[in-house]
């Protein structure tokens, strides 16, 4: 999924998708996820800093397969959460 998000006199480009160990990332993505089935559903984005880090604080992606239970698929630096809650920037556009 990408996502675009205004901020600062730029415009940013995120996206949770080819994810790799060592990535900054921002848990952006507020969902539920769905232990029988493996999923994710998203249900809002949230920038706010002290939730997502957003813009100061990244989370450094540690492990992309921490476990097979979905709310712990993914070990940041700053925690654990599902694949699709993570987000990296790939472009920024000055306005």
């Amino acid at each position: 999924m990408i996502v675009k998000k205004k901020y600062n006199g730029k415009e940013y480009t995120l996206s949770n998708e080819n994810l790799k160990n060592g990535d900054k990332v921002y848990p952006i993505s507020n969902g539920r996820s769905n232990t029988e089935k493996f999923t994710y559903d998203h249900h809002e984005f949230d920038w706010r800093f002290f939730c997502s880090g957003w813009k100061s604080e990244p989370h450094t992606i540690v492990d992309l397969h921490y476990s097979d239970y979905k709310p712990y698929e993914v070990h940041t630096s700053h925690g654990y959460g599902p694949a699709e809650k993570y987000f990296k920037i790939i472009n920024i556009v000055k306005l």
